[in-house]
């Protein structure tokens, strides 16, 4: 399963009205669909503004494949999930 970022920004506004929502810059959000990623602290904040919020309603299955290339074992997508070793293959 894979949340639908991009879904939950448009819904609330798009980009720079979720970034204004959250207090983060108006590129923020753009980064988060980019990286697949989005802080629980992002997600408690939009869901503290509209409390009616169902979250489960944006996950989606994955595809099996992906025609953007990122997948893989030892990938990196954000910089807090990186440790202080280099991933090997």
């Amino acid at each position: 399963m894979r949340l639908n970022i991009q879904r939950i920004i448009d819904d609330f506004g798009g980009a720079s009205k979720v970034a204004n929502l959250v207090g983060t810059v108006r590129t923020a959000p753009y980064g988060w669909v980019k990286r697949q990623y989005v802080s629980s602290r992002v997600l408690e904040q939009l869901k503290s503004i509209n409390p009616a919020l169902k979250i489960d309603k944006y996950f989606e299955n994955e595809k099996s494949e992906r025609s953007s290339g990122v997948a893989g074992a030892g990938m990196v997508d954000h910089s807090d999930q990186a440790g202080d070793e280099t991933p090997t293959n």
